[in-house]
């Protein structure tokens, strides 16, 4: 968890906290300075307490702020990692951070 640092932290933690009993769900992005920021993202799945679905024009506009590093969604349930997680982050080709609302404990998938 080294990577994330503790302002994009505490922003995730509340976006987490706030959307719940819906999965939030954001990106980590780098400036052209090397500076770290947390977007939160709007969750456009048809079911967001299950899954999450990255609003695509919000993947855009991060895009054009930085380069962006992580892919970011709680949940608001506690549970681990889903199998669907981890094809999704193998298909994205970048780490996943989720935050557990329950336990306050952050995971990390690689791709």
């Amino acid at each position: 968890m080294d990577f994330l640092a503790p302002e994009s932290r505490a922003e995730i933690e509340y976006h987490a906290k706030t959307d719940a009993p819906k999965e939030a769900c954001g990106l980590i992005y780098v400036n052209d300075k090397g500076h770290q920021y947390y977007m939160p993202c709007s969750n456009i799945c048809d079911e967001p307490e299950k899954h999450f679905m990255l609003n695509p024009v919000d993947y855009y506009k991060a895009t054009l702020k930085g380069l962006i590093v992580a892919v970011v969604h709680s949940h608001p349930n506690g549970e681990t990692a889903s199998e669907l997680d981890r094809k999704a982050c193998r298909q994205s080709k970048l780490p996943w951070v989720i935050y557990r609302v329950p336990q306050a404990e952050w995971l990390i998938i690689n791709p």
